[in-house]
């Protein structure tokens, strides 16, 4: 019973790999997409793009290259589900899929998670970045920031967000229960400011911003 088992399980591994990736992706709005389940690329996948996957399930191992707002970014993963680990490193500027706004900005560092099932054991490193700007629809400097995962209750993705006498924010996001909440204090008259008050997120003459964001 067994050996018919794994039998079945190699068929399917094999049928799926042979399938063409844009009848796997058909559900997603995708763009200029070729290779397989297994190995493939695309143009774009939703709003992220160029996309290129190597995925080896024998080896439960995982890796994704994908370009988000001028930058080529690199995810490993390793291990799933049981005792894995996971890599995010930002690669260098490349050109990527339009959006209606863009940021450029200089990423540096890497992230390292390592877990079991939906649980995370730790992390280290952090990733920052410098000069981020907001260059459409608006010309807006957004100044420095840092990105890291902390795992000591839940995982919950910080960051921060500072540009000298203009504005600081920080981010709390919980991955797992899928809600994040931002604080941060604007100084009006800057460029941020109207862009903030425009969107709702401030009150006139307000200095302070506190939301709460799901997703």
């Amino acid at each position: 019973m067994k050996r018919a088992g794994w039998f079945v399980l190699v068929f399917v591994l094999s049928l799926s790999a042979a399938l063409p990736a844009n009848w796997l992706l058909a559900p997603v709005a995708a763009e200029g997409v070729s290779g397989s389940l297994w190995q493939g690329q695309a143009q774009r996948l939703g709003q992220v793009g160029p996309v290129a996957w190597h995925w080896q399930p024998w080896r439960l191992q995982a890796q994704v290259e994908l370009g988000f707002q001028g930058q080529s970014w690199q995810v490993q993963v390793a291990g799933w589900p049981w005792n894995w680990r996971a890599a995010v490193v930002p690669m260098q500027p490349t050109l990527t899929t339009p959006s209606s706004y863009r940021l450029t900005g200089e990423w540096n560092g890497r992230i390292d998670v390592q877990g079991s099932g939906r649980q995370c054991r730790g992390s280290q490193g952090e990733i920052s970045v410098d000069g981020l700007a907001m260059d459409a629809p608006w010309l807006v400097p957004l100044g420095a920031g840092q990105v890291r995962i902390d795992c000591s209750a839940g995982m919950h993705l910080l960051a921060r967000l500072q540009l000298q006498g203009q504005h600081q924010a920080e981010l709390d996001a919980d991955l797992l229960a899928r809600r994040a909440k931002l604080q941060g204090e604007m100084t009006p008259g800057t460029a941020l400011y109207p862009v903030l008050l425009a969107a709702g997120w401030l009150k006139a003459d307000a200095t302070g911003i506190s939301r709460t964001l799901k997703w």
